[in-house]
């Protein structure tokens, strides 16, 4: 907090002064296509995705066009060029400003925006042995711990976010976390990026951590970086989430519309106390074990969208808007191992009482351009299982009906203690 000044919550573009128009020019562009003054009329956005929020960016004076009357809203942008762009976006203004970096002189054009990021915390110099090296273009992870730096050194809660994402639990909704490509040491800056909304993935779930960022992208992430900036980090529902599920494998309290019933000193009091315990099936063809539990409203009246939903819910799916309007979807992943010689179908699993979580299939398919294992209605994962084989970390899914008072079915461990979540 020390770093900081907290003025007025607007932008006020006159502080930036020194860092003109003609300044933030690209320096890869030639001298005849130079950073023309503001405009929002370019030739090459008109139906593009980013369309809104180029716009919008520009009118604020946070990105600027081309005499030539473009954008380019697929070119790159460099570091030095991103670092001149949230300096104007963001409404923080340090207490002490120095020289960050060597390579980035008193002369150099973006000199005072990086001076200002890194004196905000949105720049660590630790990342940067080498040196700034400017002209070098933004990656999309490097751009996610920017914002998650930036967002910490003004509130320490969002230092807790980053520490909680490193929970042994994490679920991180996207591509690379279930290929095994999303390092865990950028675990945090994703989650605070996914969490808050500033970041996504894109259709196909991926996260897209090394490719460069472009100007389309960068308009997009500092108007909703400029939403972001200043509320708490408990205000994220999806930052909620994600740090429940990293530190206890379920978003249930974060979800907060169903309840835990125990009445009984044999009934759970938590969700997540039961994972890693083996369930008691009353046919006893396999050992299960649960690990994690996600609860999302596919159609919230509350418009609180789970930040999971993408991942698990697809209106494309013939029953979504017929069904799941008047229910609530719960995900379950479970491991088993096979007891017998021919174990048929998983929904023996749930066979004489054992709830419905372990044995339903998943219909969208969305889960599966994430790359999660999961239990596919058509039949792929029903194969026949030999004794001692099985699944890991495998996904399906139950409903509940949003009526207060409605029970999911329970479940019961092997030491006779039982989970019985409902419907508040």
């Amino acid at each position: 907090m020390s770093k900081r000044n907290y003025g007025a919550g607007k932008l006020l573009l006159a502080l930036f002064t020194a860092t003109t128009l003609s300044s933030v020019s690209y320096p890869a562009v030639p001298v005849s296509a130079e950073v023309a003054p503001k405009s929002t009329n370019f030739t090459d956005i008109k139906g593009h995705w980013a369309e809104t929020s180029i716009k919008k960016a520009a009118e604020l004076g946070l990105v600027e066009g081309y005499t030539d009357g473009t954008y380019k809203p697929g070119a790159n942008v460099t570091r030095a060029e991103f670092a001149a762009m949230l300096s104007r976006a963001t409404k923080y203004k340090p207490n002490k400003v120095s020289q960050a970096f060597s390579d980035v002189p008193p002369t150099n054009w973006a000199a005072e925006a990086v001076n200002k990021v890194t004196a905000l915390g949105f720049v660590n110099r630790v990342d940067y042995p080498n040196g700034f090296v400017g002209n070098k273009a933004m990656t999309r992870i490097e751009l996610a711990k920017w914002m998650a730096n930036g967002l910490a050194a003004a509130d320490s809660e969002y230092n807790k976010a980053q520490g909680d994402a490193k929970g042994d639990k994490a679920l991180i909704p996207v591509q690379e976390f279930f290929k095994g490509t999303l390092k865990k040491s950028d675990y945090p800056f994703v989650t605070i990026a996914v969490g808050t909304g500033i970041m996504t993935g894109d259709a196909a779930g991926k996260f897209n951590v090394d490719a460069p960022t472009t100007r389309a992208e960068v308009a997009t992430i500092l108007l909703r970086y400029m939403e972001a900036e200043g509320k708490k980090a408990t205000d994220f529902y999806g930052l909620n989430e994600l740090r429940e599920v990293a530190k206890t494998g379920t978003n249930f309290n974060a979800f907060g519309k169903m309840q835990l019933l125990h009445p009984m000193s044999n009934q759970y009091k938590n969700v997540y106390d039961a994972f890693g315990k083996s369930l008691k099936l009353r046919n006893d063809v396999a050992t299960v074990i649960m690990s994690k539990m996600i609860f999302v409203d596919p159609y919230p009246a509350d418009g609180k969208k789970s930040v999971y939903a993408p991942m698990f819910h697809s209106d494309a799916d013939p029953m979504a808007k017929n069904i799941y309007p008047d229910r609530y979807r719960v995900f379950t992943e479970y491991s088993f191992t096979s007891k017998v010689d021919n174990l048929v179908r998983l929904g023996t699993l749930s066979d004489q009482g054992l709830p419905i979580q372990i044995g339903r299939p998943i219909f969208d398919t969305n889960i599966d351009k994430y790359g999660a294992n999961y239990y596919k209605r058509d039949g792929t994962s029903a194969s026949s299982y030999k004794k001692g084989q099985g699944e890991k970390d495998m996904w399906a899914e139950a409903y509940a009906t949003k009526v207060s008072g409605n029970d999911m079915v329970p479940m019961e461990t092997e030491d006779g203690r039982r989970l019985l979540v409902q419907v508040k």
